[in-house]
């Protein structure tokens, strides 16, 4: 018997294990169900957008990178690397590429008639920009969508040329479906005191780099995993060979117990689980599980609230013709666009030069330059698609699968996936680039982020009500936070102290 057994092997589900081990509890990892599983590693986020407001993940990473002895060897490869965004060139208003200006706040610009705002919006929306400083002052809270906000702040011009691109991007709707206190919190009541949005925007902009800076391991997400593993087994977790199959409710008994065979159905006085693997059970007082496993047999499920999801597309291109431009030379080579689709729905598409793709240093691009890598061969297109309610991600018999493996590579309908290639032979043909020899198209399954604070509330309402309902069996992961790895990564950390405790004696 173990004490807790943890079903998956994401970052979320192995914080909790590893807050279990610290203390020394008996712990046991199992994997996420066949279905379920994908690369466990960054399933159920975007793994090249985790950002990390509050820094709580960053501890958390310097936390399992630290030595597992004194003067041992660090595991480096869970060490965080912090990425501040960076500006990006958007369609000018006679279609070409500028860079953004800034400082600004999702395109909101601090200075509307820098030279930057008048090469994308024209002197005539930079203009109507500029009267947001005469206009009424803001009571706060009296807007709610970011999108309504611009708008009548400092224009459509702005709205759509400087805003929807990274709104799009972002949350996979136009700014009118997102709230601002979701995209800024804080935004409305810095245009109060500002008297103005872009006045806001200036404000506010140390606060929103802080917000939108990416956080990664330096080994990337598997090398977070295999850190995390290490320091498990240090602590004699154990680790099951596959995945599990199903649980169920058991009565356990608080005698002498073989490890690995279970010692439930007995005459105990505990309340457990039997988790079942292939060909044989083991019996736990408390199961942490993934919420991609929530369809295992036994679980003991709630009705969740519709989840959004999208799908994002990614191939690796040959440099677009702007990437020789002066605004490219001049600035870090990426480049960010909303596009539509045949049917008419709202894609975003960022053109990415290798340096700002997440895992490559400026180190080892200067590096591979001067070995004569090709200039040609460094680029990756990523289309990131509207955001769709899980009973619409497909149209095929198994949308439920597609939807329960949120984060795995998958398939899309065939008619979203004639969608997504009409779209890269488009941008492709537009910027007189191809696809680079031998490269294959990446698609992948991710939640997307709230886009208001009642969906969001009612979201977390939902986990809450569930580990009321069932204390000893409790779901974790990003999924649940609409793809927010800090946030899934902290919530399962605390959930696993609070049952740390009732498992050691200190709380009921």
């Amino acid at each position: 018997m173990v004490d807790v057994y943890v079903i998956g092997r994401g970052p979320a589900e192995l914080a909790a294990a590893l807050e279990f081990a610290e203390v020394g509890l008996r712990v046991r990892v199992g994997h996420a169900s066949v279905a379920a599983a994908g690369d466990e590693a960054i399933a159920g986020f975007a793994p090249y957008d985790v950002t990390d407001a509050d820094g709580t993940l960053r501890s958390f990473l310097d936390h399992v990178a630290a030595p597992l002895s004194p003067g041992g060897a660090a595991l480096s490869a869970a060490s965080p690397i912090v990425e501040p965004p960076e500006p990006v060139l958007l369609r000018g208003a006679r279609g070409g590429w500028a860079m953004q200006p800034e400082p600004s706040v999702f395109g909101i610009p601090a200075v509307p008639l820098s030279e930057a705002s008048l090469a994308i919006l024209g002197s005539g929306a930079a203009t109507r920009a500029f009267l947001d400083r005469v206009g009424p002052v803001l009571t706060i809270g009296k807007t709610r969508t970011l999108g309504k906000l611009v708008r009548s702040r400092i224009g459509a011009g702005a709205l759509d040329r400087l805003v929807e691109p990274f709104v799009s991007e972002k949350f996979g709707v136009a700014a009118a479906d997102v709230d601002v206190a979701i995209a800024a919190p804080g935004l409305n009541e810095d245009v109060t005191t500002a008297g103005s949005l872009c006045g806001a925007a200036l404000s506010y902009s140390k606060r929103h780099v802080a917000r939108e800076t990416r956080v990664r391991p330096a080994g990337g997400w598997s090398g977070l995993r295999d850190a995390l593993i290490e320091r498990l087994a240090y602590f004699g977790v154990e680790f099951a060979d596959g995945a599990a199959t199903g649980m169920r409710r058991a009565r356990l008994s608080s005698g002498p117990t073989t490890p690995g065979v279970s010692s439930a159905d007995g005459d105990g006085d505990d309340d457990g689980w039997i988790v079942e693997e292939a060909g044989a059970e083991v019996s736990a007082r408390a199961v942490i599980v993934n919420v991609r496993s929530r369809e295992l047999p036994g679980f003991p499920r709630t009705e969740a609230p519709q989840r959004e999801v999208r799908w994002i597309a990614e191939l690796d291109v040959t440099a677009p013709d702007f990437a020789t431009t002066r605004e490219a030379d001049r600035h870090a080579q990426a480049a960010l666009e909303a596009v539509v689709a045949p049917s008419g729905e709202r894609w975003s598409a960022r053109w990415v030069e290798e340096r700002n793709r997440p895992g490559s240093t400026r180190e080892e691009v200067d590096e591979r330059s001067e070995q004569g890598a090709p200039s040609n061969s460094s680029w990756q297109l990523r289309l990131s698609g509207p955001s769709v309610g899980v009973s619409n991600v497909a149209d095929s018999s198994d949308a439920a699968a597609a939807a329960t493996a949120l984060g795995a590579i998958g398939e899309p309908s065939r008619d979203a996936r004639r969608e997504i290639d009409a779209l890269i032979s488009g941008l492709l043909a537009a910027a007189r680039s191809e696809r680079t020899p031998g490269a294959e198209l990446q698609l992948r399954l991710v939640p997307a982020p709230f886009t208001s604070i009642s969906v969001r509330d009612r979201a977390l309402a939902h986990i809450t009500l569930a580990r009321e309902a069932e204390s000893s069996c409790v779901e974790v992961g990003p999924e649940s936070h609409s793809g927010d790895l800090a946030a899934a990564v902290l919530d399962a950390r605390a959930v696993a102290v609070q049952l740390r405790r009732r498992l050691t004696g200190i709380a009921e």
